[in-house]
């Protein structure tokens, strides 16, 4: 009886052994690759260019002793509306400079944070030779320039990835800027020549939005609209003639130039870290 049994488990177990061995040799394959999952989150810094459109507009009134009746050169007929003006400005120039920024990335929204200064090369002018209303006799000839060097701005980004390589996003925050500006104020009819002058930096907002396409690991590319509003920036042009210094209190105009801007520009950045991340 044992040997009979004995008989049967000594074939059973190596034909196991074989198999075992046989299994052995066979070489495990790995698991297959995990895909990297894109994320938009962490540093980055970048280049833009694009131009921008002038949107500015400036009032000019009398002041000084235009605007006192007790002087001879006021009264009720050289302090009214005649003797005041207003002017648009409507250029364009290039713009371009750099951005730095961080984001924050959950789920599908994208928060963040962006730096950037850039050169502005608007430059433009109004002239204006009108003929004044009676009483007023004679050319109103009014020229006033209005020129910027640089801006920068510091804004909030909040986005939404439509594709996980696409992001819509809007931005708002403090705009700064250079204003220059001058105006000249004559009249045919009469020998009095006004002229002033402002160079200064204005703080003001901004606000915009745009899309970014990641077009490789850690490259993206933006196309971007931003709104830029510097406030109001006023100055006084004295009288430059030695008629005006028979008055008491000298005649002279002041100009309240409102700063706006319209900036189109695209731009490329470049991702610390990432945007390829890889997760297992």
């Amino acid at each position: 009886m044992k040997r009979r049994l004995l008989s049967v488990l000594v074939p059973l177990m190596v034909a196991g052994g074989v198999q075992a061995a046989s299994a052995a040799d066979i070489p495990l394959k790995a698991p297959p690759p995990v895909a990297p999952v894109l994320t938009w989150a962490g540093f980055y810094v970048g280049l833009n260019a694009g131009a921008a459109w002038n949107d500015s507009r400036d009032n000019l009134y009398p002041t000084g002793c235009f605007i006192n009746p007790a002087i001879l050169c006021g009264g009720p007929l050289t302090s009214n509306p005649l003797r005041s003006d207003s002017a648009t400005f409507r250029g364009s120039g290039f713009t371009g400079g750099g951005q730095a920024g961080f984001n924050w990335q959950w789920n599908r929204w994208v928060f963040g944070i962006e730096g950037d200064i850039n050169y502005i090369g608007i430059n433009d002018s109004s002239p204006i030779n009108r003929p004044l209303v009676a009483p007023l006799v004679g050319n109103f000839i009014h020229t006033e320039t209005d020129s910027a060097g640089w801006f920068a701005t510091v804004r909030g980004r909040v986005g939404v990835t439509v594709t996980p390589n696409f992001l819509l996003y809007g931005t708002g925050g403090v705009a700064f800027g250079q204003v220059r500006s001058a105006t000249s104020v004559a009249f045919s009819a009469t020998s009095d020549v006004y002229a002033g002058s402002i160079d200064t930096t204005r703080v003001g907002w901004t606000a915009g939005g745009g899309g970014e396409w990641m077009i490789a690991p850690r490259w993206s590319i933006k196309a971007e609209y931003l709104y830029v509003d510097l406030g109001t920036a006023g100055y006084n042009s004295v009288c430059t003639v030695a008629v005006c210094t028979f008055f008491a209190q000298l005649p002279s105009y002041q100009t309240d130039l409102r700063v706006h801007e319209h900036i189109a520009r695209v731009g490329v950045n470049y991702h610390f870290g990432g945007p390829m991340v890889a997760r297992y």
